[in-house]
């Protein structure tokens, strides 16, 4: 079975999450949170955007055809309260020919469709504020 580079990417960043945060009890007070992100504009579909905390689970979330995303951490709705840094990340489809190795994986390197320090935590640059009040949690990243 062949999976996509975006599909690789939320898996890796799911299992961040359940492996930094140990009980539901210690949970972070989430709050919900939503977006959109452009690339020089135009809404940037299929994308991975991850908001990360100084410390605690990470926040998930996977762009539509307009671009609009909404958070999830650890499977609940909503983000960590507090300052995040941003990544996300963006690829072409693989193409239905691609090779394979023999663990079943594509042998093709993916290809961005933004540039790659969008999807690299300390090269992004982008960075949010969660806050507690509601409807303030509204976020625009318009990358260029």
């Amino acid at each position: 079975m062949r999976s996509s580079p975006l599909l690789t990417g939320l898996i890796v960043i799911s299992t961040m999450m359940l492996c930094s945060c140990s009980t539901q009890g210690n949970a972070p007070k989430l709050s919900p949170v939503e977006g959109i992100v452009t690339w020089n504009g135009q809404p940037l579909a299929d994308a991975a955007i991850a908001f990360t905390p100084s410390s605690g689970p990470i926040a998930v979330g996977k762009t539509d055809a307009e671009g609009r995303f909404r958070l999830s951490t650890q499977g609940r709705p909503g983000a960590a309260v507090g300052d995040h840094r941003i990544t996300i990340q963006a690829y072409e489809p693989l193409p239905a020919n691609a090779a394979t190795g023999p663990d079943g994986e594509s042998t093709v390197n993916p290809v961005s469709r933004i540039p790659e320090k969008f999807g690299q935590l300390d090269q992004s640059g982008l960075t949010a504020t969660v806050s507690t009040k509601a409807g303030e949690n509204k976020f625009t990243f318009d990358l260029k």
